[in-house]
């Protein structure tokens, strides 16, 4: 009995005193990389591509859904591009935390564009609207993504809108100077009319160059109010069509990522 007793007190220091959603850092020198995020993109192009060779991409973590402005999804970014993981889960700013370095194994992974972002998922079926699918499970993510107990959050990249190239797409910007144009546009574009952030949002430069900016119905900030004065955005850089127009897209981590301008 005493035996059975003590197995038991062990078998609980061992594995109680953890949550499950934890992360679990492997340990402090990152596996190696063997191509960097812009040369993927460039691998892709426009399509589909299931990969079957040994490639390994490494980068820091730039988003969040804390906010629930992401969903089910994380960005990361290297020295040269950025990338969406379709991890299928939620809560991952607790699995891999803004800032911290995470390696992706890609073979046996989907890679395509979405929105002018490079997508790293599962292969989509052949009915599916986008182009990658989640995966499938936390014990498939672990199989091929692994969090490094290394940070260094990645600083928003400022620019002017006519700065930016569709090879930025999936890339931390910050966009100054901004100011919303929604009631310019009601005739044209299908904007949010509510004066919350929730949905598309059109916003204009010193100049008159538009810029959208998405918020999902799910986003804690959804409700509240639109600046009334001019602002800088900070987002994941994307690009599509709204109405008949294609334009950069911003898509921000959290109310925070809109500042008033000074």
């Amino acid at each position: 009995m005493l035996r059975q007793t003590l197995a038991i007190l062990l078998l609980i220091t061992l594995f109680g005193c953890g949550k499950f959603d934890e992360p679990s850092p492997q340990n402090a020198i990152p596996q190696a990389t063997n191509i960097a995020i812009a040369d993927l993109r460039k691998l892709v192009a426009d399509r589909s591509l299931f990969i079957e060779e040994p490639l390994v991409i490494g980068g820091y973590v730039t988003s969040s859904d804390k906010a629930s402005n992401f969903h089910k999804t994380f960005v990361i970014e290297d020295a040269t591009a950025g990338a969406e993981v379709m991890a299928g889960l939620y809560d991952l700013h607790n699995i891999y935390p803004e800032g911290y370095y995470v390696t992706i194994d890609l073979k046996g992974c989907c890679i395509a564009q979405n929105y002018g972002v490079l997508q790293i998922g599962m292969r989509a079926e052949s009915y599916s609207y986008y182009p990658t699918e989640y995966f499938s499970s936390r014990i498939l993510l672990d199989k091929h993504i692994t969090r490094y107990d290394v940070r260094n959050p990645v600083a928003p990249k400022p620019a002017a809108i006519n700065e930016l190239h569709q090879s930025d797409c999936g890339r931390l910007f910050c966009i100054g100077n901004l100011s919303n144009v929604n009631s310019q546009y009601t005739a044209t574009v299908p904007l949010n009319q509510t004066g919350t952030w929730q949905g598309y949002n059109l916003f204009a430069d010193k100049n008159g160059v538009l810029i959208a900016v998405y918020t999902s119905d799910y986003a804690n900030y959804a409700k509240e109010s639109l600046p009334d004065s001019d602002v800088a955005i900070t987002g994941i850089l994307q690009y599509g069509e709204l109405g008949s127009e294609e334009m950069f897209m911003l898509k921000m981590r959290d109310i925070n990522d809109c500042k008033t301008n000074n």
